[in-house]
């Protein structure tokens, strides 16, 4: 299962003619990107930015703000572009991950020490952008994090 927000922001692209890089920002949440090498780049970020936006609001129990349903684009951007992008979808295990390592008060590099692995490994399991969690890495942080691990496989109907 993968976590997404029925929602598109609006947000302004532009392109530094002379940095030559594209920058970008969210009108309705406070995401921003800069310094991307192409527009691909740009968006991806900004989709990125925006799922983590919503998700520190979810987790300080705030409310999601709706989309602008007008966009007013600031005059010292008016060359920029207006698009609507969803936030990215994000691993609902990698936050359960640190939700967990949160809860029993663990660094990422105790976690790490504990599954005897680095605290890189550590880092990409808990980036909610991550989707190759294995099995395995999942039952030793589990372990690690003296808890249990439960899979269950959800048929629609």
């Amino acid at each position: 299962m993968v976590k997404t927000w029925p929602y598109a922001y609006p947000v302004v692209l532009e392109w530094d003619l002379e940095g030559g890089t594209w920058a970008g920002f969210a009108l309705d949440l406070p995401v921003f990107a800069w310094g991307k090498p192409d527009r691909e780049a740009l968006l991806r970020s900004l989709r990125e930015g925006l799922a983590l936006a919503l998700l520190e609001l979810e987790e300080e129990g705030r409310p999601l703000p709706t989309p602008s349903a007008s966009v007013q684009v600031p005059p010292e951007v008016a060359e920029g572009e207006v698009v609507f992008l969803e936030p990215a979808p994000v691993n609902p295990v990698s936050l359960e991950l640190w939700r967990a390592m949160k809860a029993r008060g663990l660094s990422q590099r105790e976690l790490a020490r504990r599954m005897g692995t680095s605290p890189s490994a550590v880092h990409r399991l808990l980036d909610p952008f991550y989707f190759g969690h294995s099995l395995d890495t999942l039952r030793r942080a589990a372990e690690a994090l003296e808890g249990d691990l439960e899979v269950r496989l959800l048929l629609s109907v």
